[in-house]
């Protein structure tokens, strides 16, 4: 088992309580690439259907540091506080989607959404990882 596997099941072990991972090793992950300007806004996706539970995390340049952003366990959503170095973080309503507005020079890294889908299945596990470049104007 990865470890941002570990990550996710280990901190979604409550919410989760009868919930049936399929197959854990089967974990999807979808890679994709970003520019915004400086000052402007971006807007990051976590897949086209709504997830059960989600955690966006954030990852500087040069460190190994995953920040929380903002996630939703299923019992709405929410938006860290440490996070607003990045610029004004909003979630799309009823969505997963994350928007930055008022762009930081700061905010230039990798975002990660780990996304758990209740499915007929079981649950299925995908993480998106989106780098952004925030450009100068």
């Amino acid at each position: 088992m990865t470890p941002y596997v570990c990550f996710l099941l280990c901190c979604l072990a409550l919410p989760l309580q009868g919930l049936e991972i399929f197959d854990p090793e089967e974990v999807e992950y979808i890679r994709s690439n970003a520019t915004a300007t400086l000052g402007g806004s971006v807007t990051l996706d976590c897949g086209s259907v709504m997830p059960a539970i989600y955690i966006w995390g954030f990852t500087k340049p040069g460190t190994d540091n995953n920040v929380a952003v903002a996630h939703n366990y299923g019992q709405g959503p929410k938006v860290q506080s440490q996070s607003s170095s990045l610029g004004s973080i909003k979630l799309q309503v009823n969505t997963s989607t994350l928007v930055i507005e008022e762009l930081q020079k700061e905010a230039t890294g990798m975002y990660t959404c780990q996304a758990l889908y209740d499915t007929d299945k079981g649950a299925r596990i995908t993480f998106y990882f989106t780098r952004l470049e925030v450009e100068d104007e």
